[in-house]
């Protein structure tokens, strides 16, 4: 690998592991039924596995729509 790469690619690393962090933390603050699919394992290993696209179909799919997350009445 170029040198010359190496100083691109932190910034890269860094946005990916603090999404991927973000989104593991989310999902163990959330029951299974405040997640999509009700499988919190499932989304583990998707935001695990899946890097930094993992996580972002975490954010963008995983919440259920359904459950209202605020506790505003």
């Amino acid at each position: 690998m170029p040198k010359e790469l190496i100083p691109l690619l932190i910034p890269v690393i860094v946005i990916q592991l603090s999404l991927q962090i973000v989104a593991i933390i989310n999902v163990s603050k959330k029951t299974n039924e405040q997640v999509r699919f009700e499988n919190k394992l499932i989304w583990l290993l998707i935001i695990i596995f899946g890097s930094l696209l993992g996580a972002i179909a975490y954010f963008i799919f995983g919440g259920n729509p359904n459950v209202n997350d605020s506790s505003e009445d």
